[in-house]
């Protein structure tokens, strides 16, 4: 079941037990406090794995070029919901040197991300709240809330500050950065993280320790902040020409058949996909222009390219002569500079 659909039918509100004896439960924010937006939205997003891993690398491997666009970047409704499956997102983040692959998170081959955002009218400014699905013990999945509130400015640079008593105790923000890479960094600098007043209330009484609340802090901080490079990706691509394809998918046949059984409505939502390979352009590349010798056969990955106030994505495409010799794979080795703190 898509994350989507399983916020959309959370019931029961998050209470959590204390550990004190005799202490009342406490109930703080969750998922069912956003059911009724997710079902109201009227813009939904479900990314395709290709269209998240091609965002995700867009993101961290190519973080300047995303930053340098930032200007072109509106948030396209102002009540939507994004979602993607977080497996390929942390591969990514992996592959580009962002975090270690010793421990390995098992969790996040079923497990899928999601964000509801609330925007301003000029689509430049927004309020997040970061979903994911989690395992249960009869092997049902349900939907999870991350206690931050993102607040998205894309016309701000905040300076990267993480106070964890000033966040648990007096509600302030956090800014997080990354110092292996300048291009991510400057994304990072668009958003500032606050606990919200549910949470704030809870952790103020329940973590008194300095250490633990500076464990909660950059916990909570971690498991969201890499999603909004993501983000920033996916809007640049879904503005950029030939960059996706959309297919809405309607699910009123199915809700007919789960209404007479008596089971809740799934939701409508678009699926958004990578463009694919222009045949017809690729065998025009492979023809050679001129006297100049035309280069062996060999793929170019999908790149974005800016002309000034508009983007464009390169779709992948072969480029060369297959009478010169076929590229059949490239071996390209990256080396990153080991960062003096560990990324948020």
């Amino acid at each position: 079941m898509r994350l989507l659909d399983l916020v959309a039918q959370c019931r029961d509100p998050f209470v959590i037990l204390p550990r004190a004896q005799g202490a009342q439960p406490i109930r703080v924010s969750g998922p069912v406090d956003f059911a009724r937006d997710v079902v109201e939205c009227p813009l939904r997003f479900v990314i395709a794995d290709d269209l998240t891993r091609a965002s995700a690398e867009l993101a961290f491997a190519d973080g300047d070029r995303l930053a340098s666009c930032l200007d072109l970047l509106r948030i396209p409704a102002p009540l939507l919901w994004v979602e993607w499956s977080d497996e390929v997102h942390q591969q990514v983040i992996s592959e580009c040197g962002m975090v270690s692959e010793a421990d390995p998170d098992p969790d996040t081959v079923v497990r899928r991300a999601g964000l509801l955002l609330r925007a301003s009218p000029d689509g430049r400014s927004a309020v997040a709240r970061t979903f994911w699905s989690a395992g249960t013990r009869d092997g049902q999945c349900e939907a999870q809330m991350s206690p931050l509130e993102s607040y998205i400015d894309l016309d701000a640079r905040i300076a990267p500050t993480v106070d964890p008593d000033a966040m648990l105790l007096r509600g302030h923000y956090a800014c997080v950065t990354h110092g292996g890479d300048a291009g991510v960094a400057d994304l990072l600098q668009r958003v500032r993280f606050q606990f919200d007043d549910k949470w704030l209330g809870y952790y103020g009484a329940a973590a008194p320790d300095a250490r633990e609340r500076q464990g909660i802090a950059r916990a909570s901080l971690a498991a969201v902040a890499r999603d909004i490079p993501l983000l920033f990706a996916f809007f640049l691509l879904l503005s950029a020409k030939g960059a996706t394809r959309r297919m809405p998918v309607t699910r009123g046949t199915v809700n007919r058949k789960r209404i007479e059984r008596d089971r809740a409505p799934l939701l409508d939502h678009v699926e958004v996909h990578a463009s694919l390979p222009d045949f017809s352009r690729s065998r025009e590349d492979v023809a050679s222009n001129g006297l100049r010798r035309s280069p062996r056969l060999h793929h170019v990955r999908g790149h974005l390219v800016r002309r000034e106030d508009r983007v464009f994505w390169r779709i992948p495409h072969l480029r060369g002569s297959a009478l010169q010799g076929v590229v059949r794979s490239r071996t390209v080795c990256l080396s990153f500079e080991r960062a003096s703190h560990a990324p948020p």
